[in-house]
This record gives structure tokens, C-alpha cells and sequence, in this order.
């Protein structure tokens, strides 16, 4: 089996108080079950704005689940779709951004 695409989401978001907008885009797959892969899940979710990343999280090989935070990168526990979806939320209103997903 081949990976398949179950989401694509892209969006152009605006600030709550300014002139700023910033672009999210998520992507997630569904790809066999691996010990690289146990979850059966790949994703990949950015925000950034005038060519500048935000955050992103994604968990491709070798470095497994991760969160980048400007530069910088930290480990991020994977526990799911639907708390992935609530994490990617919350920073983007940290943020400042208005997002409805």
C-alpha cells in the first residue's frame, strides 16, 4: 500500500488585532504500519507568515514526531488525530491568528 491522502487543508488566516495574515496548510496521510510508522499516520501542519515559519509539526524519518517553533526544534508527543488537531489549534491563537478548524 501506497500512501493515501485523507486531508489537505490550506488557508490564508488574518491576525485578530492587526494587518498580518499568515499561511496554514495541513496535509495528512494514511501509509502501512511500520516500527517507523506504528501510528499509520504522517502529517505535516505549518503556519507561516512572509516566508517565515511560525510553527510546524510533522514526523517524518528519521526524527519521529517534532514541533518546530521558528528555528528551533523540540519533541513532540504524538497522541492522535483529534489532539493533534487541538494542539494545532491552540497555536494558532497563540499565535494571534483567527482559525475556525
Amino acid at each position: 500500500m501506497k500512501a493515501e491522502e485523507i486531508f489537505r487543508q490550506k488557508l490564508v488566516l488574518n491576525h485578530v488585532s492587526v494587518d498580518r495574515i499568515a499561511i496554514f496548510e495541513i496535509v495528512i496521510w494514511k501509509v502501512p504500519t511500520t516500527k517507523d510508522d506504528p501510528d499509520s499516520i504522517k502529517y505535516r501542519a505549518w503556519l507561516s507568515e512572509a516566508g517565515r515559519t511560525l510553527f510546524g509539526f510533522d514526523n517524518h524519518k528519521p526524527k519521529g514526531p517534532h514541533l518546530h517553533i521558528g528555528n528551533n526544534e523540540v519533541g513532540y508527543v504524538f497522541r492522535g488525530l483529534d489532539a493533534l488537531r487541538k494542539d494545532i489549534a491552540a497555536m494558532i491563537r497563540k499565535a494571534g491568528f483567527i482559525y475556525e478548524g
